[in-house]
Parts: C-alpha cells; structure tokens; sequence
C-alpha cells in the first residue's frame, strides 16, 4: 500500500483536466448532433482523429473521481470544511463570470440567471461539481464501509455495483451517465487500489491504455462506417462514462499511475506545482457563458472539420485554454490566500467541532 503521496497522481490530476478540456472540444464544439458528413479525405482523417482523441480523452472524468477515492478511502471522520473549501470557488466563478457577461456581453441577464449562478450547484450549473460536492460529503460514511470489509467482500461489493452501473448491464435503468451512484462506484474502485493493489512490480498499464482506446476507436468507426457507409457518415462525438470499454481504459491509466515512480525533474515539480489549480480550469473554461463563446464564437469549430488545420486547431486551442484557466486561477488562488478564505472556514469548524463529535 502506497503509504505517501505519490507526485505521479499529481501528474494525472493536470493530464486528466487537460484530457477533459480536449474532450470538451469535441462534445461542445463538434457536438452530439451530426454537423455535416465525411464527403472527403479531410474530414474522414478528421472523423478518424476524433474517434482516436475522443476515447483517449474521455477516460479524464473517470481518472478524477479515481484519484479522490484513493486518497480519501482512509478517511473516515467526517471532514465537513472540505464542503465550504470546494463550494467556495464554485460560486466564486459563477457569480464573477455572470458580471464579467452581463456588463461585457450582448447577452440578455436577468435576476433569474443571477440567482442560479449564486446557486450554481443547486441549480447544477456545473454537473461535475454539484455531483463532487455530494461524493465529498459521503466519502466518510463511503470509507467507513471500505474499512470493515474484507477483500473477499470488497471484490463482491464492487461486482454488484458494476452490473448496476454499466450501461451494458443495469446501468440505463438503474444509474445512468454521470450519476452520483457511477461516481460512488469510482470512489470504491480507487480505494480498493490503495488498500489492496499492489504497487510494486512491471508496468504495463500505460500501454494497456492505449491499446484499449485504439480498439474503442475502431470498433466506434467500424459500426458508424457500416451504418452510414464510409463518405456519408455524420460529424458528431458522443460517448458515456459508464461504457465499460472506457471504464476499462480509465482503469488502466490509473493503474500505471499508481506504479509509475515519477522523476524529480523541473517538468514533474512544475506539473506538481500547477495541479491544485485545475479544478479552476473546469469552472472557468465549462462555464454556461463562456462555453459558448469558447466553441462557437472564437473557435467556430464547425468551419474546421474539412480542413486538415482541424487536429491542429484542436490542440493548439486546448493547450491555450488550459493554461489562460490555469494563470487565472493562480490569480484566484493567490486572492483566497491573501483573504484567508480556507483558514477562515477551518477556524469556523474547529469551534463548531466540539459540538458535532458524536457526528
């Protein structure tokens, strides 16, 4: 059992938001709904390359929720602060990206969208985060379970969970993509890695992870090709985090993960450095307002997908939106820092703690 953090999940944390910026690409810019079709040698290398990055990337969501069981499987006394310290960046972009539209923007705001982005994850403005926020909250009580079962019974438990979530077996009836309960089925997973994994040993799993997005991706193309034929098939992205193929390679990258031993080298303290300011590259970048402007306005991703610019586009314009995110959130870091935002909200709860012990 990995006894210290390991700087390799660092990495991932800053890989996994950067895969999650690409894969936004491609739902919000390319989009779930057909956008034209593969009428030539461009947009078919295009679709081709979609496929590829999209089963690549989508593993990203998954990876996140992987690494917060992991490192919080232990923790079973409830840690109520980690509520308000998550929220408290939440509201803080939605409410500052509201003004910076409503004053800046030819968009039409009123009191109503004021109050949802006051309210964000009331009003789910940020799916991930509303449902982050209530596996935070259930992570005591989730890893008080872990601990009192045997592998044997933890092995079994999380049988039972896969045919409820997996979109081939119960999952549409019973949980469904990006549900809370597919999220408490990841935080067991991970846990399960740091609690019986061994961490030792040969690492394939890197390659492993390539290799089942490579099949992913052809069995993707293969079925949209025999359906839709190889010069009529649709320009679209859609895939679910519950698939069990991309469950698979989400597995698989968490896996090498946890056996890779990460050098001590400028690049690594760097990536390390950056990581706490990632989840500020999701509220930023996946905002309501500014996604729109992101995909359709600047980007206009639809009037590349017959050019041979469009994988260059796609990577240029993920690289820069995630590292614009990751200099703002420094600003907003920094900001927290200077207000004491977090050690306001510790001193709050250790003079409450008293009262809540039994809890």
């Amino acid at each position: 059992m990995a006894k210290k953090r390991n700087p390799s999940f660092e990495i991932l944390r800053v890989v996994a938001m950067f895969l999650i910026v690409v894969w936004h690409f491609l739902m919000h810019g390319v989009g779930q709904k057909p956008d034209g079709i593969t009428s030539d040698i461009p947009s078919l290398f295009n679709l081709c390359s979609m496929e590829m990055i999209g089963c690549l990337a989508k593993v990203s969501t998954n990876c996140y929720i992987l690494i917060t069981g992991y490192f919080i499987i232990h923790q079973t006394s409830p840690k109520w602060e980690k509520i308000p310290k998550t929220w408290a960046p939440i509201v803080f972009y939605s409410v500052l990206l509201f003004f910076v539209f409503l004053l800046c923007s030819n968009l039409r705001l009123g009191w109503d969208d004021f109050g949802k982005s006051f309210m964000p994850i009331y009003f789910n403005r940020y799916w991930f985060a509303t449902r982050y926020v209530a596996l935070v909250a259930l992570a005591p009580f989730l890893a008080i379970v872990a601990q009192a079962l045997t592998r044997r019974q933890y092995l079994v438990m999380l049988g039972v969970m896969a045919v409820i979530n997996f979109d081939f077996l119960l999952g549409d009836q019973m949980s469904g993509n990006n549900s809370l309960l597919w999220f408490v089925f990841l935080f067991y997973v991970g846990g399960y890695i740091r609690l019986h994994f061994n961490h030792e040993g040969v690492n394939h799993f890197g390659k492993l992870y390539f290799l089942v997005a490579i099949v992913l991706a052809a069995i993707f193309l293969v079925k949209t090709f025999v359906h839709y034929g190889v010069w009529s098939s649709p320009m679209m992205a859609d895939y679910h985090d519950n698939n069990g193929i991309l469950f698979i390679a989400a597995l698989m990258l968490f896996l090498w993960t946890a056996r890779y031993k990460a050098p001590d080298t400028w690049l690594v303290r760097f990536l390390v450095r950056i990581a706490p300011l990632t989840f500020g590259v999701y509220l930023i970048h996946d905002n309501i307002y500014v996604r729109r402007l992101l995909w359709h306005d600047w980007l206009d991703v639809h009037s590349w997908l017959h050019s041979w610019a469009f994988v260059p586009m796609l990577v240029a314009s993920t690289v820069g939106i995630f590292f614009a995110c990751i200099a703002i959130d420094s600003v907003r870091d920094r900001l927290f820092r200077l207000l004491r935002v977090n050690d306001r909200i510790d001193t709050l709860f250790a003079k409450i703690k008293p009262k809540n012990n039994a809890i």
